[in-house]
This record gives structure tokens, sequence and C-alpha cells, in this order.
């Protein structure tokens, strides 16, 4: 009896994973073979940090697969939320990292980074901030600043802001944090500026 109650727990977790990470496929122009496997287990770990607190009242599952970015996120009624909207999350970090290929592949290109900064939709959200309104789906769209003169082109993209409770807590250790995610700080620190 025992074993038959945890194997369909075991079962229904699976088929939950299933679905929830069903709906999200990377965009096109995403190599996850140009991430750093420490940036993929950061974008995991912020996955699984930012999925309670969309749910609110607790999840039934909650995970993340650094090798694949394959996520599920449910909440303990059963909804599966679209974690799009929100920064720290999957396909926050994903669609950055879209991004920034994208202006690598087209160096001394305006043109074609400008397709990249156009395709640039991330989301901005902050999930700790969330009320239960379902129908605010803000995003923002990445700031590209370019400045080229006969040799160069230089870029960069700012990521949104998160609150300062959440910045406080994310700098209060910054040795488990990877590069990728202190550029994240540290665009967010530069859009705050500007």
């Amino acid at each position: 009896m025992r074993s038959s109650i945890i194997f369909l727990s075991a079962l229904a977790t699976s088929v939950m994973a299933g679905n929830a990470t069903d709906t999200y496929t990377f965009p096109a122009g995403f190599n996850i073979g140009l991430v750093k496997p420490g940036d993929l287990s950061s974008y995991c770990s912020a996955q699984r940090n930012t999925c309670p607190e969309i749910c609110k009242k607790g999840t039934k599952l909650n995970s993340c697969d650094p090798s694949t970015l394959k996520f599920g996120c449910v909440c303990s009624d059963d909804s599966i939320p679209d974690v799009t909207p929100y920064s720290q999350t999957v396909p926050f970090f994903v669609c950055q990292e879209t991004y920034v290929q994208c202006i690598a592949s087209h160096p001394n290109d305006a043109e074609g980074q400008r397709a990249c900064k156009k395709a640039a939709d991330c989301g901005s959200k902050n999930a700790s901030a969330v009320t239960t309104t379902a129908s605010d789906t803000s995003s923002t769209t990445l700031a590209l600043a370019t400045a080229t003169d006969s040799s160069s082109s230089e870029t960069s993209s700012v990521a949104p802001a998160s609150t300062t409770t959440n910045a406080a807590v994310a700098l209060s250790d910054l040795t488990q944090y990877s590069t990728g995610l202190m550029a994240g700080i540290m665009f967010a620190a530069a859009r705050m500026v500007l």
C-alpha cells in the first residue's frame, strides 16, 4: 500500500513536470551550448527561488535541470503559472542570453543589432512584489546603447531592477552567484543610474 502511494506520487509529479516544462520552448537563435555550465546552474537556482514567490501559497512542483533548462513550476492549487513575464526565471535568462548571442552574431552590423534589440522582450515583473492580479503582464525591452566608429561597435544590455529588499538579499553573499548574474545586477544598477 505504502509503495503504491509513493509510486503514484512520483508518477503524478513526473506528469506535472512534463506538462509544466512542455509549455516553454527556446526562442529561435538560442544555443544552450554557448552558455557556461555555472550560468545554467544559476539560472535554475533563480528559477527555483522565483517559482514559490509567483505561487505565493506554496508549490507542488519546483524543479529545474541545469543541463537542459527544462523546468517545472506547479502551484499548490495545481495551477501552472506563466513565468515568462517575470525576471529571475529561465525564460528571462534565456531571453537575455538570446540577445547576447544575437549581438555576438552581428558584429559591426548595426541593422542586425537593431533586429536583436527589437526581438529582445524579456520579462520584468518582480515575483516578490506580485499581487494576485493576473492581468498585469508588463514586460520590458532590453535597452541597447550602440556606439559605432570606423573600427568597432559596442553594445550593452540593461536588465530591469528588482526591489531593494531582493537586491540586499542577492548582494549578501555574492560568492554563490555566477558572472552572468553579477552582470545582470550591474546592468540593473546602471539602468537605475541612467
